[in-house]
């Protein structure tokens, strides 16, 4: 069963609601006031079957000015337009308002039916068909088919039934791949089932029992049940008119501008980047900065406008543009938005999103238009390296990518196997990187361990972590993964948690060789009873800088051991003592620190810190004031 949404257009009391109800048999206008004053002020929905193989959804939007941002809303989805002309009045404001709304929001096949043809003679309905002809003339619409029919009469509701069929059926139906949204536009209470909203399913499906989110509220919730077209379903696809019942919501929660999707498969945006066709209005230039209101989909927002290549754009004109939000708006690249002037007044122009996460840019850069080129472009590939590229050094998740390039993650798949393909790119886990940025991030870790080396020349290496928090912000599976690609390309290697240039260590100048001897002779001397740093750099008349770091180099190789104090021992002094202590405890068992004090006669200075290095690597376990072999 082939579904198509079709989406009226024309100016108010032109008639489109009866001629809904001729075709359907629903009157769209449910509302007390609707009824009272004989217009359309909300959105109204209703649908028909065709055959057995088409099922067709209408949505009704009002036709008063007043009411445009309700037609935006309605028109948003539809995948062709009714617009309707009356015979008695022809080409109205608002017929010219909304056919450049649905212009702006790509909608590119119609028919134009002439209503209240029993109210005009037959040269009446002459003149309006002449005249719509040339009115649509350059435009998306140019040569749709212009039925002539009556609401009151039924005359050629029949002709208008068969001229929709005919089209909807040479319309490619929306997929059901693909990242599910369902933009709400209305929302009500049954009594025992709770809320429900409803929408248009403009990409993806979803079924009875899945957990969805709200976007951007954050808030998610689960599918109760499902009706398409007043019926029960299990499951709803693009291209329907779409009833949700939600579990665990109040109606007050939720309202028009909300979009319904999967957890995690949408994003929310303060800025994008976006086309942008200023209608040739006799209107004043835009200029930068300008505040006007952004349609898109049901949401209706404030934006700033950020004119990227230009300072004005002239009626007319098209331009690379940025919008900026002040608060986050659900979109995806392709969707197709309305732009109106600050109070609502009129539709000056709309475009395409681009891209939905875009940084802020400088404006009149040279790489603008390349981008603009590429973005506008069906270089898919592209536009994935693109926004792959744009994540940096440390890259983005496989599900970023595919909701920046608008698809769900099985059909990314096959972009990210092309990349890889063709090596513009590293799958890290989950995480997909730029192989200039990795390449860049290696650079500058090989940088790094040099300059370390440069500066450092008595240490073994600059420690793991230190280095990772010198790098830009990765993950550590990128850091790890960058680390050991340089290994394996020579130049870098790693001792235990150091970090060093190959072969760094290996050229060891006499001067410093003979002063680590010295070093090692002099401690060795000293037994359990080492000076402070200060009093030993005086000693050996060198800075106390150059001590520490030709210490800390000792330490990690095991020749001395460093405990708590900044006290230095050699290894023979401190294996001597932890195997003395070790025999006494075997055949004491415990030991006080009046016992420890016997045995080395030391002053607290050293008693102390000993001890408790002896705690700390395991050797011993304090129990009140005693110690005892630990295990």
């Amino acid at each position: 069963m082939k579904r198509i949404v079709v989406g009226t257009a024309g100016h108010i009391d032109h008639g489109k609601t009866a001629l809904i109800r001729a075709l359907t048999g629903i009157d769209c206008d449910r509302l007390k006031e609707e009824k009272e004053r004989g217009i359309t002020t909300e959105l109204g929905f209703a649908h028909y079957r065709s055959g057995e193989d088409l099922v067709i959804g209408i949505v009704d939007v009002p036709g008063h000015e007043k009411f445009v941002r309700h037609m935006v809303a309605g028109a948003w989805g539809i995948d062709m337009v009714l617009l309707v002309v009356a015979a008695d009045e022809g080409v109205m404001p608002q017929t010219r308002e909304h056919v450049q709304i649905c212009e702006l929001l790509g909608l590119k096949r119609g028919i134009v039916a002439i209503t209240k043809t029993d109210l005009a003679d037959d040269d009446m309905v002459e003149l309006v068909r002449e005249d719509t002809v040339d009115f649509l003339k350059g435009g998306p619409l140019e040569g749709s088919p212009i039925i002539a029919v009556s609401a009151v009469t039924g005359q050629n509701i029949d002709v208008l039934k068969q001229s929709i069929r005919s089209i909807a059926m040479e319309l490619q139906e929306r997929s059901a791949e693909g990242i599910f949204r369902l933009p709400v536009d209305r929302v009500f209470t049954i009594r025992g089932l709770g809320t429900i909203i409803t929408g248009t399913c403009i990409s993806g499906s979803i079924r009875v029992g899945e957990e969805v989110e709200m976007y951007p509220l954050r808030r998610r919730v689960k599918v109760r049940s499902i009706q398409t077209y007043h019926e029960d379903a299990s499951e709803a696809s693009a291209g329907e008119r779409v009833a949700l019942n939600l579990q665990g919501v109040e109606k007050q929660e939720v309202g028009r501008g909300i979009i319904i999707g999967r957890p995690d498969t949408l994003v929310l945006s303060t800025r994008v980047d976006a086309t942008l066709k200023y209608l040739k209005l006799p209107l004043k230039p835009i200029k930068n900065d300008a505040i006007l209101r952004f349609h898109i989909a049901t949401t209706l927002t404030e934006t700033r406008l950020v004119l990227l290549d230009k300072d004005k754009i002239e009626p007319g004109e098209e331009a690379f543009t940025q919008f900026v939000f002040p608060q986050p708006i659900v979109t995806l690249p392709g969707d197709r938005y309305v732009l109106r002037g600050p109070y609502l007044i009129q539709t000056i122009g709309g475009g395409a999103v681009l891209d939905m996460m875009p940084g802020k840019h400088k404006r009149k850069a040279a790489d603008l238009g390349p981008t603009c080129n590429l973005l506008t472009g069906d270089d898919i590939i592209g536009k994935a390296e693109f926004f792959i590229r744009k994540g940096g050094h440390g890259g983005i998740a496989g599900s970023m990518l595919a909701i920046f390039l608008g698809l769900d993650q099985d059909s990314a798949e096959p972009i990210t196997a092309k990349l890889e393909e063709l090596k513009k790119i590293r799958s890290i886990g989950r995480l997909i990187v730029h192989k200039d940025n990795f390449s860049a991030y290696k650079e500058t870790l090989r940088k790094l361990v040099r300059e370390f080396h440069e500066k450092n020349p008595v240490k073994i290496g600059i420690s793991k972590e230190e280095l990772r928090s010198r790098l830009p912000k990765v993950t550590p599976q990128v850091f790890q993964s960058a680390l050991d690609e340089c290994i394996l390309e020579g130049g870098i290697e790693t001792d235990r948690d150091k970090v060093k240039e190959s072969g760094a260590l290996s050229v060891v100048d006499r001067e410093r060789e003979g002063l680590e001897t010295e070093i090692l002779q002099r401690l060795k001397g000293y037994g359990l009873t080492p000076p402070g740093i200060k009093d030993f750099a005086a000693e050996l008349k060198k800075p106390e800088k150059n001590l520490r770091d030709i210490l800390g180099r000792l330490a990690f190789e095991r020749k001395i051991t460093k405990i708590k104090g900044e006290m230095y021992f050699h290894i023979d002094a401190m294996e001597m003592l932890k195997e003395r202590i070790t025999d006494f405890l075997r055949a004491q068992k415990e030991m006080t620190p009046s016992d420890f004090k016997s045995m080395f006669d030391l002053s607290r200075k050293y008693m102390i810190p000993i001890l408790e290095h002896l705690d700390e690597i395991k050797l011993t376990i304090r129990v009140g004031d005693k110690r005892v072999l630990r295990g």
